[in-house]
């Protein structure tokens, strides 16, 4: 796990790279995480650590620039967009440099794609 200078750093990245693509980010204390398309904020839960916190942010990036988007929501295209955000928001970090713990970024997809899976 990073500790709190870490997560300021990769945290900072990432900020700067909204602002420099005209999005917001927005901390709350909700347990959700989305997009608010209206307003282009990205909007993630501090009830995390703060490395999860810089990987959702990345997994929301990566549903902000994905290119898919499918007309019928199902389980399966929800699934199949929710591993392309994943995919790409790894992309976006090693673009950034944002340092990623491989096997704590797979721990942190695997569980939130599993949600889906079993709604």
């Amino acid at each position: 796990m990073w500790d709190a200078k870490k997560a300021d750093e990769e945290l900072e990245k990432l900020k700067t790279f909204l602002r420099d693509n005209g999005l917001s980010l927005l901390l709350s204390p909700e347990p959700d995480n989305y997009i608010d398309h209206h307003s282009d904020t990205i909007v993630v839960s501090t009830s995390q650590s703060s490395e999860h916190l810089v990987y959702t942010i990345l997994h929301e990036l990566g549903h902000y620039f994905s290119e898919l988007h499918f007309e019928a929501r199902t389980k399966v295209t929800t699934v199949i967009e929710e591993v392309l955000a994943w995919d790409r928001g790894y992309d976006i970090a090693q673009a950034l440099r944002v340092e990623i713990d491989d096997t704590e970024w797979n721990i942190l997809m695997e569980a939130s794609i599993r949600q889906y899976m079993e709604e």
